[in-house]
């Protein structure tokens, strides 16, 4: 299309201006012309237009459809109006536009007009207004009187939100004299129907009668005179209607004068109703009395003759009120029997009954009461073992107190107690106690003099408990209130550890430290449930050593392929703990655990641990730590009854997923930790895991929450290192499989033995391919041997720590980039997240740039995923920043280039803390391999050439170390 063609002018659009646009107008003034009530005609109105001077508009209906057409509009040969060149303010637009649906209504009226069909249509200089035109147009304008511009005649009105008249009421002989005089204003006519507005014309004064008021000028009206006071004669009879009708009613409306005789007579009819409550043996009884002056009438027995005087409405309400509470007529009194109903009726009815009645009570009923618990002043108090709660109520024994406790766990609304007194179960307040004693399970029969025992585990969940719900009159003894205080303001302690670990330990994890120790102190146990990567086992290990009063030795159970992880760390960050490794054959395991005494922290796997559990079982611990301990969340395993078979002061939980599935899982977890915290497993089940699961029971799941808190210690990344994302590094040493190992060992004694007589005779130089073949068979080995042999089926120990790794940071949201060298490997893997259902990408040297393209860009758009990477073809041009977990799978001969890998997600653009593991085999050549580069790490950076290797630049005695050849 051609655009010359369709081109618009741009001052012709409302962007132009703005819509509605006055600036660059000229401002032209609206003035409106007035009168009341003149040629039988309520209202009428007139308008002048102009700016310095103005000009009556002697055709307001034609006026008004020029503004409409926005066509001129000739007032003199001095002045025309244009609407496109001019504009009026606001509130002359609000008058005009009343005026233009005005015209409107009119024309398609059916009502029948007095005036001509030119006046209807408002083709006039001045507008007749008949009454409801009148209110409507004083309705319209009314908030506005005061900006509105009136003509020098119209301006002698006034206009008022309100007027006082002056009302005399004064005894006569045998009538009162009610004495209305509105002289001070003169006569007034109405100006709508319902008085709403009315005019005093000879004041000029237009009035917007308030609602209240406006039934007396209604009446008024009907009665005036030339004198403009009206005199009214209330007979005796009529003193009690009168005083109903008018008296109250315009009291507080208009400022009545009333004499003394008046006020006497009124005081003298008045009814005073008085209500007396007192105690039967079935209940409440209650009787009534009507006082009118000296007379006294109980209305279940009215014997009076005289009823002209009395006030029967009110008398029914009194009466209608105490039935509406559960009384029922009982000869000359009213009876209330029913439990609940008292309760009520002492809870919140009597203040609604001393609106309309005096009301007495009797010294029985004055000691009758209903409390709710928090009326009751619990207390709390420890023995050291156990928590004390005292529900403080006099003279009630143990076996009512029972009776009260199993009331709140039915769910009644209140409980009677054999003084007649009443606990209310159903108010807010009792409520809040009422949850909190049923979720902590109490033992009705551990019940003695009053007091409930607790376990001392529960108090921390008490402390949370009464502060999240407000709760502040229960009281704690000052032993208690210092081991909350001590337990919730842990991270304030005071803690012994030696300069070089406190120079370790982030802030988080010092205060990570603190937290155990508070938790051992008391024997309470806990999870340790920090991200991954966040250094849960530095925080162990520290712990440990801050123990320095600790007798006995620790013991961590964790999966095989880490437990040399946890030794490594323990020598790097500890290394003045005694450390005990027990792994190998059985009888191997048998000896170690018999001389695990003399050791300050023994480390043992899952799989040892059940098959040792007898032996272990004959020992006891200090404190007892499970890594990974989510292979301990399905209770019914050899895995979780072996270590709640250790016996020890205190027992731990890592695990960066306590819940992964089910419920149970943190239950089974707990009855770790804890046994008996979370109640026994069916219970668990019943009280929270199938209401929170079927029933979406969100109370329940709020419980559960406040309940495992206090034990939970968790941490996540992002909370933790808000600084400029760090790159944390981590080395794990997974243990080979029986059969990796055995086929590692026996490459590289074959290869040993091959190359010591080679390098003998001509060097290192000339066996370079022999040596690197060498290195990267081994390399595999420790990989998975199914990198190069078909029929291999042995597994890998690497290969199932790299599994555990992803699938726990898919479940924490986390996304991941997995490095290897032999491409191979990485199709293990992909098979591996197949079958798991694992979102993965995929890229190598050997695909085309644009399915790399495609394959990066899907990665980056999916939500948790892991990228499968060749080193080679992962170590430049790539930006993937959406991942903050990096692994790699095995170690390259240069770091350099492993870093500069793990720089794909480590730049500018990453937000998270980037964590990256290095998985090294046990006791292999990776190992060696990693000590080497350490040395060399700074070195290399000044000294390798680009395009240089790693293996290029080794001396022949590094060579010689890496195979053990002297």
């Amino acid at each position: 299309m051609d655009y010359k063609n369709e081109l618009i002018e741009f001052n012709k659009t409302t962007f132009y201006k703005g819509l509605n646009a006055t600036f660059s107008k000229i401002a032209v003034k609206l003035e409106i012309y007035l009168d009341f009530l003149t040629d039988g005609k309520f209202m009428k109105l007139g308008l002048f237009v102009g700016m310095d001077k103005m000009y009556r508009v002697i055709d307001i209906g034609h006026f008004l459809e020029a503004m409409e057409g926005s066509h001129s509009f000739h007032f003199s040969k001095n002045f025309m109006f244009e609407p496109k060149k001019m504009h009026f303010e606001k509130i002359d637009i609000k008058i005009l536009d009343f005026l233009s649906r005005l015209k409107v209504r009119r024309k398609y009226s059916s009502s029948d007009y007095d005036y001509d069909s030119e006046k209807r249509e408002l083709y006039t200089s001045e507008i007749d207004f008949d009454e409801a035109e009148c209110e409507a147009f004083l309705d319209y304008i009314w908030e506005d009187l005061g900006i509105i511009g009136f003509c020098k005649q119209a301006d002698k009105f006034k206009f008022e939100n309100d007027i006082s008249i002056k009302i005399k009421i004064e005894k006569k002989d045998s009538f009162n004299l009610l004495t209305v005089d509105y002289s001070e204003r003169g006569d007034f006519e109405p100006l709508s129907l319902d008085f709403k507005y009315i005019i005093f014309k000879d004041k000029k004064l237009v009035v917007n009668i308030p609602v209240a008021k406006r039934e007396l000028f209604i009446n008024l009206y009907n009665f005036k005179n030339g004198e403009n006071i009206v005199f009214f004669r209330i007979e005796q009879n009529e003193n009690k209607l009168f005083q109903k009708n008018f008296i109250e009613k315009y009291t507080d409306e208009f400022k009545i004068s009333l004499d003394s005789a008046v006020k006497k007579e009124m005081l003298s009819n008045s009814l005073i109703s008085k209500i007396y409550f007192d105690i039967a043996d079935k209940g409440i009884v209650s009787k009534i009395e009507f006082c009118y002056e000296d007379m006294l009438i109980n209305p279940l027995d009215d014997v009076s003759a005289k009823k002209s005087f009395r006030e029967f409405d009110c008398e029914r309400k009194a009466i209608s009120e105490l039935k509406l509470f559960g009384f029922r007529e009982s000869t000359k009194l009213f009876l209330l029997d029913d439990a609940e109903k008292i309760m009520n009726l002492l809870t919140n009815k009597l203040v609604e009954l001393k609106k309309i009645a005096e009301v007495y009570y009797s010294e029985d009923f004055k000691k009758l009461y209903v409390k709710s618990l928090s009326g009751l002043n619990l207390s709390l108090s420890d023995d050291g073992s156990v928590i004390h709660m005292n529900i403080n109520l006099e003279n009630v024994s143990d076996g009512e107190l029972i009776e009260l406790l199993e009331a709140m766990k039915s769910g009644k609304k209140y409980y009677r107690l054999k003084s007649g007194s009443i606990i209310n179960l159903s108010s807010v307040e009792s409520s809040k106690f009422i949850d909190l004693i049923n979720s902590l399970g109490l033992d009705t029969n551990s019940i003695k003099d009053g007091l409930l025992e607790i376990p001392l585990n529960r108090s921390l969940y008490i402390d949370n408990y009464l502060r999240e719900h407000g709760i502040e009159n229960l009281e704690c003894d000052p032993r208690l209130s210092n081991l909350i205080k001590n337990i919730s303001t842990s991270e304030d302690a005071d803690i012994e550890l030696d300069e070089t670990l406190l120079g370790i330990l982030r802030n988080y994890q010092l205060v990570g430290v603190k937290w155990l120790k508070s938790m051992a102190s008391y024997s309470f146990g806990g999870i340790l449930a920090d991200d991954m990567g966040l250094g849960k086992t530095l925080q162990v290990l520290a712990f440990i050593v801050s123990e320095t009063q600790r007798k006995l030795p620790c013991i961590v159970v964790a999966p095989t392929s880490i437990i040399y992880n946890w030794k490594r760390e323990a020598a790097k960050f500890a290394p003045q703990l005694k450390v005990l490794v027990i792994t190998g054959a059985k009888d191997r395991r048998t000896l170690l655990i018999n001389m695990s005494i003399e050791f300050d922290l023994i480390i043992t796997s899952y799989g040892a641990l059940k098959n040792d559990i007898e032996e272990y079982k004959k020992n006891m611990f200090s404190y007892v730590f499970v890594d990974e301990a989510q292979n301990i969340k399905n209770p019914l395993t050899l895995n979780a009854n072996s270590v709640k078979s250790l016996k020890a002061k205190c027992c731990f939980a890592l695990t960066g997923t306590p819940i992964e599935n089910r419920l149970t899982e943190v239950w089974s977890i707990f009855d770790f930790i804890m046994p008996g915290y979370l109640y026994d497993k069916n219970k668990f089940i019943n009280t929270f895991e199938d209401p929170i699961i079927r029933e979406k029971n969100t109370v329940k799941m709020k419980e559960l929450s406040n309940m495992i808190k206090p034990f939970i210690i968790r941490r996540m990344k992002k909370d933790v290192l808000s600084e400029l994302p760090d790159k944390i590094e981590t080395n794990y040493f997974p243990e080979m499989t029986e059969k990796q190992k055995k086929l590692y060992v026996a490459y590289y004694k074959n290869f040993k033995d091959e190359l010591i007589t080679q390098i003998d005779e001509s060097g290192i130089q000339k066996n370079h391919i022999e040596i690197l073949t060498a290195l990267t068979r081994l390399r595999q080995i420790c990989a998975h041997p199914s990198t190069f042999l078909d029929d291999y089926d042995g597994g890998s120990g690497k290969f199932d720590l790299a599994m555990e790794i992803i699938k726990e940071s898919i479940n924490s949201g986390h996304s991941i980039l997995l490095f290897s060298q032999f491409t191979k490997m990485l199709k293990i893997i992909r098979d591996e997240l197949e079958n798991s259902n694992i979102n993965y990408y995929y890229l190598d040297g050997t695909m085309k740039p644009e399915d790399r393209v495609i394959e990066i860009d899907n990665f980056s758009s999916d939500k948790e995923a892991v990228f499968l990477i060749s080193l080679k073809a992962g170590g430049t041009g790539l930006n993937l920043t959406k991942a903050d977990i990096i692994i790699h799978f095995d170690p390259w001969w240069n770091p350099a280039v492993e870093d500069q890998a793990s720089d794909r997600a480590h730049r500018i653009g990453q937000k998270n803390v980037v964590q990256v593991y290095k998985l090294l085999t046990e006791g292999t050549i990776e190992e060696k391999i990693a000590q080497l580069q350490e040395r060399k790490r700074d070195l290399i950076g000044s000294i390798l050439k680009p395009g240089e290797t790693f293996l290029n630049s080794l001396s022949e005695a590094e060579i010689r170390e890496l195979f053990g050849i002297a």
